[in-house]
Order: C-alpha cells, then structure tokens, then sequence
C-alpha cells in the first residue's frame, strides 16, 4: 500500500510541475512539454540512484541533506508559482512583489492553521476556521485586483484557482520533504 501511496504522491508532484505549462503562451502545449521534461529528468534521477544504489550504501544524512534541499526549492516555486500564472497579463512590479508577500504570509498562516487543527478542543476549531478564511483570501484578491486584467470573472478566479492550487501542492510537498527526519 505504501507504495501505490508513493507511485501517486510522484505522479501529482509530476503532473504539478507539468501544470508550470499552463502559465505558457500556449498552455496545451506548454503542458506536455514540461509533463515530458520533468518525466525525462525523474527517469534520469531514478536510473541514476537505482544504479548507484547498488554499488554503495547511501548515507542518510546525505538523503536527508537532499531532502531539505528539495523541500527548500519547492517552497520557492510555491512562493513563486502565483507570479508565474499570473505573468501573462503583465502586472506592474509592485502589485507582483504584494503577491509575492501575501503568498508568502498565506503559507505561513496555513501552516499555522494546520498545527492549530493537530491539537484539540478549542484549537482545532480555531485551526479549521482559520484555513477556511485563508482559502478565500485568494478569491477576494482576484474579484477585488485581477478582473480589470481579465476579459471576465471567470478566467480572473480560473488563473487564481491554478495559483492556489500550485501553491499548496508545491508548499506542501516541500514542506513534507523539509520536515523529514529520517
């Protein structure tokens, strides 16, 4: 079971990256043409660690090194991956570098809410709501400041909602690697 867990956390990561394509002038073909270069470079890292597995034992502080240097650089794509959909429409430095900021505030308060929902009683509710009104934060920021850019609502929470959605799988699988222990 652990691995059927494995094979589809490597498969959305994947797929994750791929949707990077989406912020491309042409998003179908920006999609498979990162789904096919981020395939390639897992295929050649897999192949690479299968082979050299094998001749030596690996060290585990070197595995957990990686760990957190992969974990470091998907936090900086998560931070970044608002911007990234967002650069097609061209928005001026400033209103880039407050995305940025509250992308940055929104991980952080996040990942508060979600040790706040680990605990009990009280915190745990407190935690829920807390996630509950960060989830909406985006909706508001695309309605309030990105429907003047857009030809209509839709396309304005649509490039919102691709935003959001690289932002947590990308926070959270780098967090995930950052935190390991073993």
């Amino acid at each position: 079971m652990k691995k059927i867990i494995n094979i589809i956390g490597w498969i959305v990561l994947l797929l994750a990256f791929a949707s990077l394509g989406f912020s491309s002038d042409d998003p179908i073909f920006g999609f498979f043409f990162y789904l096919g270069f981020f395939l390639v470079v897992f295929l050649l890292v897999f192949l690479y660690t299968k082979n050299h597995q094998r001749r030596k034992e690996s060290n585990p502080k070197n595995i957990l090194m990686i760990h957190k240097i992969l974990g470091i650089i998907l936090m900086i794509i998560a931070v970044f991956s608002p911007n990234i959909a967002l650069k097609n429409i061209q928005l001026p430095f400033t209103i880039n570098l407050i995305i940025l900021v509250i992308t940055l505030v929104l991980i952080i308060l996040a990942i508060l809410a979600i040790k706040l929902i680990n605990q009990s009683g009280i915190l745990k509710l407190i935690g829920l709501l807390l996630l509950i009104v960060l989830s909406a934060v985006p909706a508001m920021f695309a309605n309030t400041y990105l429907e003047e850019y857009f030809p209509n609502a839709y396309n304005a929470l649509g490039t919102t909602y691709w935003a959001v959605l690289s932002v947590a799988i990308f926070s959270w699988w780098g967090l995930s690697l950052f935190s390991k222990k073993d």
